[in-house]
């Protein structure tokens, strides 16, 4: 995959988990009986959940503009993995006071790159950008 592009939905990925996080976005739900990982219905008092992430094209390096889906479930999964350390890095990063981006454009060189302030979080942010789903439709056309 595209380095650019990937770094590019890790920092849109990130900043919708931020606005969860503060209350300016929320889980989606549709009312199916499973997400894509489990195959029994749901029975929990959680149905599955998703984030609906739209990202912002980046036309100086090819990056169209488009739609990711994030499971809740996929997201939990990833933090149960997550070694301590980044997940305590990622709890504090989430609850504070100001956005602060983890990847930036840096158009002189046309790549994007790590922010000097979150280091540690910018390689597990790759793997977040991992779990989403790309949606076939560009973000416009989408029906959610």
């Amino acid at each position: 995959m595209n380095p650019n592009l990937e770094r590019w939905r890790a920092e849109h990925l990130a900043k919708y988990l931020w606005w969860v996080a503060t209350g300016v976005r929320s889980w989606q739900s549709d009312r199916i009986s499973y997400a894509p990982e489990l195959e029994r219905p749901t029975g929990r008092p959680e149905p599955p959940g998703y984030l609906v992430v739209r990202v912002m094209e980046l036309p100086l390096i090819g990056i169209p503009r488009h739609t990711l889906r994030l499971w809740r479930s996929d997201y939990k999964a990833l933090l149960e993995r997550t070694d301590p350390a980044i997940k305590d890095e990622w709890a504090a990063f989430l609850h504070r006071n100001r956005w602060s981006s983890l990847w930036y454009f840096d158009s002189r060189n046309r790549l994007v790159r790590p922010g000097n302030e979150h280091r540690g979080l910018t390689v597990w942010t790759l793997e977040l950008a991992r779990c989403a789903e790309v949606l076939d439709k560009p973000a416009h056309q989408q029906n959610i």
